[in-house]
């Protein structure tokens, strides 16, 4: 090679060489002075992220202190989401460790990835197993950690399962409500009951941690810590014993109902027991069933159970206590005999034959052959139809509703949760309004005579819950004062500073004549008495009670009727005031009184029949 040559090719090369150098300045320059601080920003946030923490949810206590819905640690899988390259093989790996579906992984991944650097929930209460299998793997799962996390726990299971709701993750509809308040996706949020009626209270503040993690994401350091700040306590009127004795009752009488009508397509399709304390309001009992346990919802493993409860024609997510309505049937008819007695249309003397048929719209007497010869109280005590339905003729529609409201039957309790409807009181006015507006199935405006005996009796359009009816005999029992039902007595921080009370709040007072309302109370003393509708439920009790026996007729035939017990203790100085209502359970002295028998001993100190 001539000398020419290895000049001319050593002219090129050094060219190269300079053109190399010359390329590689300017992406430096371009990295470091252009998009150093762009650059260095993405950096960090590659090395440094935030986890967040979660705050533990605030404790709910009954009336006596103990938990009714508190939290425990629950160890979760999370994926810190940095790249779809180390998510890949992230998720590969961790479905052939644990055997998971690794489309189910991916469709998590998706759902919350828009949280960059945060962290993705993968998997919550995971086995130690699990957690063994991740610890021992760690280097090969990129941005893959185990956080402990609390979560909610109900260690009384299904009792009071209506009352305190439960939880669930956070659903598009609520996102878009309480986004604004720091809401995202994959959170977990109270779904029924107080859990979603003191969300806000209970929630608490999360917190933060900034982690230095490797080139893997693997963390290296802790930098710092905000600590997240714990929800609010409530504390609440409920008697977490009393609770589990009127449910354990209920559905005693439940089976007990199924059994005495095995050709009843709908026999005890469920029911509601309510305890109120007359002289304040406060709630010691709610009991709805069928019930679910609200530990399903929060931890893993729980699927089939979810099913059938989502499939179920019972309708077990209803509140039968607060939402549900029935005909109360003989159960008003305490409504329609103090209405008769305050308007003087009859009084505590008067004598009434029922030979077991009544002289208008051929209606008779639950009796065969009737009752004969009896006064008021005794046609309350056993609950004769043909003296209601001549006091219904005597007062009229009309005044039979403005009684009804007077006790509070149309308005809604106040008790605090949502979801609370009026009552039914029917009337002239509503039947017009009805008929104008299609509802009801109701074909014509004019109110008849019968449809008055029925009202008389409780029957026909009537519609009440459960604890609007405890709230009606509540009244009685206090002499006219009702008070708005309490479930929360005060909320508190986990110091135990109180942040707010709610004290009794009296809801109406109702001017009731002195005289009427004896002898209303002196017939629900007869109800529970020997020969009374109820006595053989109260046989031998220790403690006097005063009640009224319901029996709603269903008009389909092959359903049993709804049966109903209202009643309070001490007859003669009320401290306690308990309502029954079972679906569909037939009679009401048969099945539902013995229910609150149970519940009356159990609050008084009785040891059990």
């Amino acid at each position: 090679m001539s000398g020419e040559e290895v000049k001319r090719r050593a002219s090129v090369y050094l060219l190269l060489v300079f053109l190399s150098f010359a390329l590689l300045q300017g992406r430096l320059i371009q990295l470091q002075v252009l998009r150093g601080e762009e650059l260095a920003v993405l950096a960090q946030e590659n090395r440094v992220h935030l986890v967040t923490l979660e705050a533990r949810r605030g404790t709910i206590f009954d009336r006596n202190g103990r938990i009714i819905a508190g939290v425990r640690p629950s160890f979760e899988l999370h994926l810190v989401y940095m790249n779809p390259r180390q998510v890949e093989t992230a998720v590969a790996r961790l479905s052939a460790l644990t055997g998971w579906d690794r489309e189910e992984l991916e469709r998590k991944i998706q759902q919350q990835r828009y949280r960059w650097y945060q962290p993705v929930t993968l998997a919550r209460d995971i086995s130690p197993e699990v957690h063994t299998l991740v610890e021992e793997h760690r280097y090969e799962l990129p941005g893959v950690m185990v956080e402990a996390i609390p979560r909610r726990v109900y260690p009384w299971g299904r009792y009071g399962a209506h009352l305190v709701g439960y939880m669930g993750e956070i659903n598009a509809s609520e996102l878009e409500r309480l986004g604004q308040q720091g809401y995202r996706p994959g959170d977990w949020v109270g779904k029924a009951g107080l859990e979603r009626q003191y969300e806000t209270d209970l929630r608490g503040q999360r917190g933060g941690r900034q982690v230095e993690a490797d080139a893997l994401g693997r963390p290296v350091r802790e930098l710092g810590e905000i600590s997240p700040v714990p929800g609010n306590d409530l504390f609440l009127t409920i008697d977490m014993e009393l609770q589990q004795v009127a449910e354990e009752a209920l559905e005693e009488a439940i089976a007990k109902a199924k059994a005495a009508h095995p050709d009843c397509q709908r026999v005890g399709m469920g029911g509601a027991v309510v305890v109120l304390d007359p002289h304040t309001g406060d709630v010691l009992a709610l009991v709805s069933q069928p019930a679910y346990d609200p530990n399903w919802f929060v931890t893993s493993g729980h699927d089939e159970e979810l099913h059938r409860l989502t499939t179920d024609p019972r309708s077990p997510f209803t509140n039968r206590a607060v939402t549900s309505q029935f005909p109360p049937g003989s159960a008003f008819k305490l409504v329609t005999a103090l209405a008769a007695l305050q308007d003087g249309v009859t009084d505590s003397r008067e004598l009434f034959f029922d030979s077991g048929v009544f002289r208008v719209a051929g209606k008779r007497c639950w009796r065969e052959g009737g009752h004969g010869w009896l006064n008021l109280v005794e046609a309350i005590g056993q609950s004769c139809n043909v003296v209601f339905y001549e006091l219904g003729l005597r007062l009229g529609i009309d005044r039979i509703a403005h009684y009804a409201r007077l006790l509070g039957l149309e308005e809604p309790t106040g008790l605090g949760l949502s979801w609370e409807r009026q009552g039914l009181v029917p009337d002239r006015e509503w039947k017009r309004r009805a008929y104008e507006e299609g509802l009801y199935g109701i074909v014509e405006p004019t109110w008849w005579d019968a449809e008055t005996l029925d009202a008389a009796i409780g029957q026909g359009f009537h519609r009440y819950s459960p604890l609007q009816m405890a709230q009606m005999v509540a009244t009685l029992a206090t002499g006219g004062v009702r008070y708005r039902p309490r479930l929360v007595t005060r909320i508190c921080t986990p110091d135990g500073q109180v942040l707010r009370e709610f004290p009794p709040v009296v809801a109406a007072r109702v001017s009731l004549d002195a005289a009427a309302l004896a002898v209303v109370r002196e017939g629900m003393r007869r109800t529970c008495e020997p020969g009374g509708t109820a006595g053989l439920a109260f046989l031998g009790c220790e403690v006097p009670v005063a009640g009224k026996t319901g029996t709603a007729e269903v008009p389909v035939e092959g359903w049993a009727d709804h049966a109903w017990f209202v009643g309070y203790a001490p007859a003669s100085a009320p401290q306690v005031v308990v309502v029954v209502m079972v679906e569909h359970g037939g009679k009401g002295g048969e099945v539902a009184a013995p229910v609150a028998r149970r519940v009356i001993d159990h609050y008084f100190g009785v040891a059990p029949r």
